[in-house]
């Protein structure tokens, strides 16, 4: 629109000029010929102007349309959740999106300083297995017989997580068990056994030493205290419905974070060292154990998002007054399927399915949680 208007306003400049070389004019005539070309020019110039204001007004919505036709929901990417991790004060638009509260959850990223989030939460597991064992007949001979043997645990938890300054975040977690472990012999001889108990109540202190820039990732590093105060193998009649370590334990836990949109990718690796406890049998020291995860979000919306993790921990022999018990060690190998979907604005849902990978992981596990933002 601008061009051909441009080109006329110039036609008229050099149109006295061609005039002039056209014919002689007289000194009158020149003054004559330039105002009106002037006048012309800034009425030109007033016409652009007007195009140019009913242009801008026709091309910006109203206040009607644009309620009725929003801008599609578009998913964040990985990158967006990343620089709101850096800043430690994202907008609530970020914060409050499915992916960012899946990395909070998962401990992969920390709340912005005094925010407050309450997370009840519901799990189950089960595992069987059969075989052969030796029994007592009541003439007290002992038989080899088939065994199925069934594991189920259900806990119901409540965790509290609060943001601290200096990308720092505090985080406290209540479990509650209910556990029942079932023999079943082959001559039909059933024994059952269950408990439920508080479990082992921990707390945990995490901080984020670097934040992404380039090829360097996320690194957030974290303390955890775990309280005796389940009740542990020696404090039950069965081994499988301990729900408590019975001794204090410690551990650290280091989590490397990559943004590779449209996935936030992760790395963790911990320790937990267990401390000597005494027993009626002696000085019991359980194992100690090294966690291994990797896995990944993707955010297929703002409301939703899934995520994907393979969990491997090792676990070290059991001693008693420092003799080993064989058979005390164990390798637990997990994948774990996530979905996290938001109900409202302050309001995830969060579902996790588990499959056992190795005989000591359970053969499958749901669990269910909640987070509530509250601040």
């Amino acid at each position: 629109m601008k061009q051909p208007l441009a080109l006329a306003i110039a036609s008229l400049a050099l149109a006295p000029a061609t005039t002039a070389l056209a014919q002689p004019l007289t000194r009158e005539e020149l003054k004559a010929a330039l105002a009106q070309r002037d006048q012309q020019i800034a009425a030109m110039e007033k016409r652009i102007a007007a195009l140019e204001a009913e242009h801008e007004r026709v091309a910006a919505p109203t206040p009607i349309q644009t309620a009725a036709n929003p801008p599609p929901a578009v998913a964040p990417s990985a990158a967006t959740v990343a620089n709101a991790a850096e800043t430690g004060t994202a907008n609530d638009d970020v914060a409050l999106q499915a992916l960012s509260r899946g990395l909070v959850q998962r401990g992969l990223l920390l709340l912005a300083p005094w925010s407050f989030e309450l997370t009840p939460s519901l799990s189950y597991s089960h595992s069987q297995t059969q075989g052969l064992t030796l029994v007592d007949t009541a003439q007290g001979v002992s038989i080899v017989d088939s065994q199925r043997r069934r594991d189920d645990d259900a806990e119901a938890g409540l965790s509290g997580r609060l943001g601290l300054p200096w990308r720092s975040q505090i985080q406290v977690t209540v479990p509650f068990d209910w556990r029942r472990d079932e023999a079943a012999l082959g001559d039909g001889t059933d024994v059952a056994h269950s408990q439920t108990h508080l479990g082992d109540i921990q707390v945990e202190l995490s901080h984020q030493f670097l934040v992404e820039k380039g090829w360097i990732p996320d690194l957030i590093g974290a303390v955890a205290w775990r309280a005796p105060t389940g009740r542990s193998l020696y404090q039950v009649p069965v081994a499988a419905i301990a729900n408590g370590s019975g001794t204090n334990q410690l551990t650290g836990r280091l989590t490397a974070l990559k943004t590779v949109d449209p996935l936030v990718v992760f790395s963790t690796l911990s320790y937990t060292q267990s401390f000597n406890y005494r027993e009626p049998v002696g000085e019991v020291h359980d194992g100690n154990a090294i966690d291994f995860q990797l896995g990944g979000l993707l955010a297929v919306s703002p409301e939703t998002s899934l995520s994907f993790t393979f969990d491997q921990q090792f676990k070290g022999h059991t001693s008693v007054n420092g003799t080993r018990i064989q058979g005390s060690d164990g390798v637990a190998a997990i994948a774990e399927l996530g979905l996290d979907q938001v109900l409202s604005s302050r309001t995830l849902l969060d579902i996790t399915l588990g499959f056992g990978l190795s005989n000591d992981a359970p053969d499958y596990s749901v669990m269910v949680s909640l987070p509530i933002r509250l601040r």
